[in-house]
């Protein structure tokens, strides 16, 4: 009877088992599924075709801007720059409008280093039937030097040109839109700060244009800009102004596929970065950014072509574009006008395909929630002898420990990558072919998962650990509450979830049919927000800086662990999981070494310039590329040696002396400091003075435009001037006792230079406006 008792007993144990295991791998698997399905709808939409009825967004029409505009590249002051001027004042002419260009000057200044330029504008206004202000569409229509800019950002230009289209065939709208195409963008936001100071500030004196419209600098305004830093992905809304509450609002109930949170606009508070809505909220002013980023490998290089622009990107900017025009096209804007009582940030996100909005007030009561339950979850896990508080302590480390090992192994694993290849140190971090180290990285986190998974869920235990894992979110989700409240949800809400979720993990005992369920449903919230933004920031920096593994390590450690806990009889041990997947992060990272080969589909970035030195006839081929490719290394073979004027070490080598004069500067003492005319005897369009001692302010005059200063602070003086004409352009600088001054002009293009050859097809000019550029310099003394 006892042998018959224990075999049953066995029985019902291996049944359960065996339930267990597929009641586990049904939650894995639904959770994948939800996971999927969230990345999946982040995408954007698909484009709508020409036929499309003519008050709507079509992005196959709004692609006729982009093929007929980025077939050359468009710097500052360019032929092709003002071909492509010309062409979009005929465009909005053609749609009824009145455009002018506003030529003016505009100058910039940032540590020490000012850059000036002739700036070109393009406005016009489509009026309103009764405004209360202006809804500005805001893009920039210049490109680098090294690419046609068919992404950045001719997509934000053709995005407001078929807006326009679209508000003209459909009912007329209470409020001004006003359209500010602007040039310079790439040489330093010239275009928009000389709008903003113009029309926003009321500032210097437009030369070639009307007046400013009595009260344009007091008018309510809103400035929405479209961007781009790749040729594909969603359009998101990554930046606001600050009190977003009123803008916010409008974006979530009208944009048809709205992408972005406001983790995005905390972060980018923290950043460097700069676009044309800078300056416009440095002036006070509301306004809304938007961009694309997936396929950054293009982005600022000879790839940024009509072809390679993802058309349902540009139908999400567009559809977003025209949608919120509308809205705030036709809404009372004084609530949004500079000057008034701020409405506060809103915190917004979107989930499963659904648009969350609330006050980021609530960001203090999400994240005292998240912690309370985390508590609670540690509570009730050590009342049912789940847990220990010592197994807590050692989850909430263990997690800790999980991360910097997560960001060890993704900064590790593209390290691995520079290392065999060395030519990721320049082309980098954005590959040619990134799909198979983006599965790698992910799979490297799945490793670090797992394994610590394996290592602690015995000793702590699973539930311990998850624990200890959401009271480490919790406490950031906390610390988030304090420096960026937009960000609070995307820790807040997980918690939240996954510690109700556990709560009944631990109540339920041994029974999966409860445990199992109410697990997954907690698990969600952290899938679905988290899955996607850790595959987003492959469009940040791609797997350099391990940023994607430390994610998908955050999201995952907590899912798993609290997997691991579910019930079941008996434990399952091992490191088959971490071994077999680290196993298939080689196979992957070779599969992407084998196919990311240089070639004429996607050839690797070469950086080459030209050097001369018109006072000692000495020529250099200059390249500040690390690791030189052949055609490269043929020019300049020397050692990496600093050279003045160069920012980094840069490798040299002999070159041929053009017969090129040098640029023209004239010195005298002023009593304010030294007055320099500058003038490019060879037509270069670019100025550069350097000097070793530190100037306190800058005044630059172009021929016919108005003059334009700026002060300096810190370090040796570096002035850039962009669009020089041939007669040239006045320098005033406060610049106190004797100096030495270096006077560069600059011209694109090696092909002038004998015994120049192209690039063979596997290699392309570098990324953005420092490659191919012939350097005349002159020393002139200052006495």
């Amino acid at each position: 009877m006892l042998l018959a008792a224990d075999r049953r007993w066995r029985a019902r144990g291996a049944y359960g088992s065996v339930l267990t295991v597929i009641g586990r791998l049904v939650a894995v698997v639904l959770l994948a599924v939800v996971g999927v399905y969230a990345v999946v709808l982040e995408g954007p939409p698909e484009p709508v075709p020409a036929s499309a009825p003519p008050a709507e967004f079509s992005a196959d029409r709004a692609f006729g801007v982009v093929d007929t505009l980025a077939r050359e590249p468009r710097p500052i002051g360019s032929p092709a720059s003002d071909a492509a001027r010309d062409a979009l004042v005929g465009r909005l002419a053609a749609e009824g409008l009145a455009p002018r260009v506003e030529a003016t000057a505009s100058i910039a200044a940032e540590e020490g280093q000012a850059r000036a330029a002739r700036v070109e504008n393009v406005v016009a206004t489509l009026p309103g039937t009764d405004p209360t202000g202006a809804v500005v569409l805001m893009a920039h229509y210049d490109s680098v030097t090294a690419g046609p800019g068919a992404a950045d950002d001719v997509s934000g230009v053709a995005t407001i040109l078929e807006t326009v289209r679209a508000l003209r065939a459909g009912p007329p709208l209470r409020n001004d839109v006003t359209v500010v195409l602007t040039d310079g963008e790439e040489a330093g936001l010239l275009g928009a700060r000389a709008w903003v100071r113009d029309a926003l500030q009321g500032g210097t004196q437009r030369s070639g244009a009307a007046a400013p419209e009595a009260g344009d600098s007091d008018r309510p305004t809103v400035v929405l800009n479209w961007e781009a830093r790749g040729v594909s992905g969603p359009s998101m809304l990554f930046q606001t102004s600050p009190g977003n509450a009123g803008l916010v609002d409008a974006w979530a109930r009208s944009v048809p596929h709205p992408r972005g949170d406001s983790s995005q606009v905390e972060i980018y508070r923290f950043l460097p970065n700069d676009t044309d809505l800078t300056p416009v909220l440095d002036a006070g002013r509301p306004g809304m950014n938007s961009a694309f980023i997936d396929g950054a490998e293009q982005y600022h290089t000879p790839g940024d072509v009509p072809p390679n622009l993802s058309r349902a990107s540009l139908q999400n900017h567009g559809g977003n574009a025209l949608a919120l025009t509308r809205t705030l096209g036709s809404e009372d804007l004084a609530p949004l006008a500079s000057g008034l009582p701020p409405s506060g940030d809103a915190t917004y996100f979107t989930v499963l395909g659904r648009t969350v909005t609330y006050d980021s007030g609530w960001a203090w009561p999400v994240a005292g929630l998240a912690l309370l339950l985390a508590v609670a979850l540690v509570v009730v896990a050590r009342a049912r002898r789940k847990a220990t508080l010592g197994g807590v302590v050692g989850g909430f480390f263990g997690y800790v420990l999980a991360l910097v090992l997560a960001l060890a192994v993704g900064i590790g694993f593209w390290q691995s990558l520079v290392a065999i290849r060395p030519s990721y140190a320049d082309t980098g971090p954005f590959v040619g072919r990134p799909l198979m180290y983006e599965i790698a990285a992910g799979i490297a986190a799945f490793v670090v998962i797992t394994l610590m998974v394996s290592l602690l869920r015995r000793r702590p235990g699973g539930l311990a650990f998850a624990a200890g894992s959401l009271l480490v979110l919790a406490l950031l989700a906390v610390g988030l509450a304090v420096v960026a409240p937009g960000s609070v949800f995307m820790l807040a809400w997980p918690v939240i979830g996954l510690a109700l979720g556990l709560i009944v993990v631990a109540l339920a005992g041994e029974r999966p049919w409860l445990a199992g369920p109410f697990f997954v449903l907690g698990a969600v919230p952290a899938v679905a927000l988290l899955i996607p933004f850790a595959v987003a920031s492959y469009g940040v920096a791609g797997v350099s800086d391990g940023l994607p593994v430390a994610l998908f390590t955050l999201v995952g450690v907590p899912v798993a662990a609290g997997l691991s806990a579910l019930p079941r009889p008996g434990q399952v041990r091992g490191y088959a999981l971490p071994i077999l997947a680290f196993v298939w992060v080689l196979i992957l990272a070779a599969g992407g070494l084998f196919l990311d080969r240089p070639d004429a589909r996607t050839p690797q970035g070469a950086s080459l310039s030209y050097a001369l030195d018109a006072d000692t006839g000495v020529a250099r081929w200059v390249t500040p590329d690390t690791a030189p490719a052949d055609w490269t290394r043929g020019y300049a073979p020397g050692p990496p040696t600093a050279l003045p004027g160069f920012d980094e070490p840069v490798s040299t080598g002999p070159a041929p002396v053009l017969p090129a004069p040098g640029p023209t500067a004239v010195a005298e003492r002023t009593p304010g400091g030294v007055r320099l005319q500058v003038s490019s005897p060879r037509g270069a369009p670019t100025i550069a003075v350097r000097s070793s001692t530190p100037a306190s302010a800058v005044t630059v005059a172009y021929p016919g435009r108005p003059p334009v200063s700026v002060p300096l602070t810190g370090g040796p003086l570096r002035l850039q001037l962009d669009d020089v004409p041939r007669e040239g352009a006045l320098v005033d600088l406060q610049l106190a006792g004797p100096a030495s001054l270096v006077v560069d002009d600059q011209s694109v293009g090696l092909f002038t230079v004998p015994d120049f050859s192209p690039r063979p097809p596997d290699l392309r000019r570098a990324r953005g406006n420092e490659s191919d550029r012939v350097i005349v310099s002159r020393r002139v003394d200052v006495p």
